[in-house]
C-alpha cells in the first residue's frame, strides 16, 4: 500500500512535464508565425524559391489618345532589385510626347531614348501629332535595375493610336538640359534589310563641334573649352525587331572616357536614328572615337561584325590647361 502512494506522484510529475513541454512548443511556434507576419522577410524568403511572379510589366494605356489633350500611363510590377524605371517610344515623323505636368510646364521627352522616370509607376503624356490624321505609337516602359551585372530588363509595351484633334498644346515646353543623347529617326534604312533575325549596324557620320547655337559643325576643337561632339547612325538592317538595345561610345578625353547608354527603344526592320553625343574637354591633340552597339550581345542578331565603328579626332595641340573631369551628354 505504501509502494503504490509512492509512485502516484512521479507519475503525476510526468505528466505535468509532458503537458508543460507542448504548451511550451505551442507558444514558440505561435511567436516565430506572428514573427514572420509582422516582418514579412521570412514568409517572403521561404515561397521565394518556389516559383515566382512574371517579369512582364503590366501596363495600363489607352488603345486611342487625342492630339493636346494628355492621358495617363501606369503599370504594375513587383521588382526584386533596386532600381528605376524607363519611358520609351518610338520615333514618327511629325510626333512628339511631352511630359505634363501640373503646373503647366511641360518637359519634352526624347523619341527613341530611355526616359528617366525613377520609382514612380505613372505619368501624364501629352501627345502632340502634326502632318496626318492618325498614327499608331509603340511605347514601353523598362525597369532598369541599379546593379550593372544584372542583364534582366523586365519591360511592359503598348501600342496607342493617336488622332489629330482640336485640343490646345500649352505654348510652354522645356526641353530636358542634359539629354542622354539627342537623336532623331530618318525614313530611309542604313542598308538593305533582308529576312532574318535583328542587324544593328553603326557608322560614325563625323566628328566635330557644338557651335553657340547648337549646330553641329564638323571641324576640330581649337581648345579645350569647346564642346566636341561625334555624330553616328545605327540602323536596324535585319528581318526583325530588335527590342530593347544599349550602345557605348569610347571618347578621347584625358583620361580616356566611355560612355553608356540608356536603354534605346526597339527598332523595326530597316529603322535607324541619328545620335550626336556631346563631351568636353577633348584630349589634347585629339584621338579615336569608337562606337560599339549592342556589346553586351542582348539583342539575337544575323550579323555582328557592323557592330562597331571607330574614326580619328582630330583636335589642336594645347597645353598647360588644368585637369578636368570629362562632361559627357
Amino acid at each position: 500500500m505504501a509502494d503504490s502512494n509512492q509512485q502516484s506522484p512521479g507519475l503525476l510529475a510526468n505528466i505535468l512535464a509532458v503537458a508543460g513541454f507542448i504548451i511550451l512548443i505551442v507558444i514558440i511556434v505561435w511567436g516565430a508565425y506572428h514573427l514572420l507576419r509582422l516582418t514579412g522577410s521570412g514568409v517572403t524568403s521561404l515561397f521565394s524559391k518556389f516559383g515566382g511572379k512574371s517579369d512582364a510589366i503590366a501596363l495600363t494605356a489607352p488603345a486611342s489618345a487625342q492630339s493636346g489633350k494628355s492621358f495617363p500611363l501606369s503599370w504594375k510590377f513587383t521588382p526584386t532589385e533596386n532600381g528605376t524605371y524607363a519611358f520609351l517610344y518610338q520615333c514618327k515623323s511629325g510626333f512628339r510626347f511631352d511630359l505634363a505636368t501640373a503646373a503647366g510646364t511641360n518637359a519634352a521627352i526624347p523619341c527613341g531614348n530611355a526616359f528617366t522616370i525613377g520609382a514612380n509607376t505613372s505619368l501624364t503624356l501629352l501627345p502632340t501629332l502634326s502632318g496626318t490624321s492618325s498614327i499608331d505609337i509603340p511605347v514601353s516602359v523598362v525597369f532598369m535595375p541599379s546593379a550593372t551585372s544584372s542583364s534582366a530588363r523586365p519591360q511592359g509595351t503598348a501600342t496607342i493610336r493617336v488622332t489629330a484633334g482640336t485640343g490646345t498644346t500649352p505654348a510652354t515646353t522645356v526641353t530636358p538640359t542634359k539629354p542622354a543623347t539627342s537623336g532623331s529617326t530618318n525614313t530611309g534604312s542604313t542598308g538593305a534589310h533582308v529576312a532574318g533575325p535583328a542587324d544593328l549596324a553603326v557608322h560614325i557620320i563625323g566628328v566635330g563641334v557644338v557651335d553657340p547655337y547648337g549646330n553641329f559643325v564638323q571641324r576640330a576643337p581649337v581648345n579645350p573649352n569647346e564642346i566636341a561632339a561625334v555624330k553616328f547612325d545605327i540602323g536596324n538592317n535585319g528581318g526583325a525587331s530588335t527590342g530593347v538595345w544599349f550602345f557605348t561610345v569610347q571618347l578621347p578625353t584625358d583620361p580616356m572616357y566611355t560612355y553608356q547608354s540608356p536603354a534605346q527603344m526597339s527598332l523595326a526592320p530597316g529603322a535607324h536614328i541619328e545620335n550626336i553625343l556631346r563631351f568636353r574637354p577633348m584630349n589634347a591633340g585629339g584621338g579615336q572615337v569608337s562606337v560599339w552597339v549592342d556589346p553586351q550581345n542582348l539583342v539575337r542578331e544575323s550579323n555582328e561584325s557592323n557592330n562597331n565603328a571607330t574614326q580619328w579626332a582630330a583636335a589642336q595641340v594645347w597645353s598647360g590647361y588644368p585637369y578636368q573631369q570629362p562632361y559627357v551628354y
